[in-house]
């Protein structure tokens, strides 16, 4: 089979490799569609092993594909069966490849994956065939961002910001957009992002022409928090950009007893105001991963309004142009997700 290995920064290969066997209780996965994450791009642009991606690693982790080959012990999936494969739980663990380390290098890059342990509902969600390739690529990055709105009870009325108009900050207002909330601002500085954001309904704050808080401030209005300060009128805050300074901001303008998602990891420390964030009574959660009761709601949500996440990919290359890919992917000006064609 062919696969994506990783030699290096800027130095990614594709080469022949030995087709995975089955083992009992386990299924083999065609890959037909794979996306490039944010990770990948970390691991091309600047240190795989910050990413648990080494040099001879296999890697890419957003899939879905068709059932291959079964063992003779799985009764409930049948070979053919169009599936998503959960990366967090493809394999079973072990002292030297966590979970999260394993998921990095699960080999969405690669013609075959084997699943281990392989049931639905756990490691493997079936997907209608009528479900797109290029939807059905997009599970694993939408189930981030949907538990990240799980930290917080979203009805329509719910006002939402989000702080950075990436692939996880889009994911985000697809979502919340399907959910039916009808107001979400996004901030976002380069014209590409800047334009999904308003083709997938939300409301755009330009950060090159005003900050956020004031453009967030003057649309909604403002308030006063316990302490007597001025704050914005957003219930639920995401910070999905990750820069300096961020979360600090996110604290002194939120409005009292509001709640704030953290899903960005960015490269510097955050500083948390502990004086307000007691004083506002805030809640603050980090959103790591997902559940397969997630990635099953995502597929739900994807189903009912295709219209709103087909948008988010932006180009599609062959696995035997993916160096080039995942240089193209590091340019935010010109992409927003990236997706490999894994079919011959």
């Amino acid at each position: 089979m062919r696969a994506a290995i990783y030699n290096g920064i800027h130095d990614v290969t594709v080469e022949e490799l030995p087709k995975p066997e089955l083992v009992p209780g386990s299924v083999i996965v065609k890959n037909i569609r794979s996306g490039i994450c944010g990770t990948d791009l970390y691991a091309f642009n600047i240190n795989g092993a910050d990413m648990n991606i080494f040099q001879g690693n296999q890697f890419g982790h957003e899939m879905a594909g068709i059932v291959a080959e079964k063992a003779d012990d799985i009764e409930d999936i049948d070979v053919g069966d169009h599936v998503y494969v959960n990366p967090m739980l493809y394999r079973k663990p072990t002292p030297e490849l966590s979970i999260e380390a394993g998921c990095c290098v699960a080999g969405g890059f690669s013609e075959y994956i084997r699943v281990e342990n392989a049931r639905y509902g756990y490691n493997l969600e079936k997907l209608d065939s009528e479900m797109t390739w290029e939807l059905a690529a997009m599970i694993e990055p939408c189930a981030v961002a949907y538990e990240t709105l799980t930290k917080h009870k979203v009805t329509p009325e719910t006002k939402v910001v989000i702080y950075g108009g990436g692939k996880i900050g889009q994911s985000a207002l697809a979502l919340l957009k399907t959910m039916g909330v009808k107001e979400v601002i996004v901030t976002a500085r380069n014209p590409l992002r800047a334009a999904k954001v308003r083709q997938l309904g939300g409301i755009l704050c330009d950060t090159t022409k005003r900050s956020a808080p004031d453009f967030i401030k003057e649309y909604w209005g403002t308030g006063i928090g316990n302490c007597n300060e001025e704050t914005w009128l957003a219930d639920f805050t995401i910070d999905a950009g990750g820069w300096h300074g961020a979360l600090e901001e996110l604290i002194a303008n939120a409005k009292s007893a509001s709640d704030i998602a953290i899903v960005a990891l960015g490269q510097t420390e955050q500083k948390i105001v502990e004086t307000a964030l007691v004083n506002k009574g805030l809640s603050i959660h980090g959103a790591y991963a997902y559940t397969p009761e997630d990635c099953r709601e995502v597929i739900r949500l994807m189903e009912k309004a295709p219209e709103n996440f087909l948008p988010l990919t932006t180009g599609t290359y062959p696995l035997s142009d993916i160096a080039q890919a995942l240089k193209d992917a590091s340019d935010s000006t010109k992409h927003m997700k990236v997706l490999i064609n894994l079919e011959r």
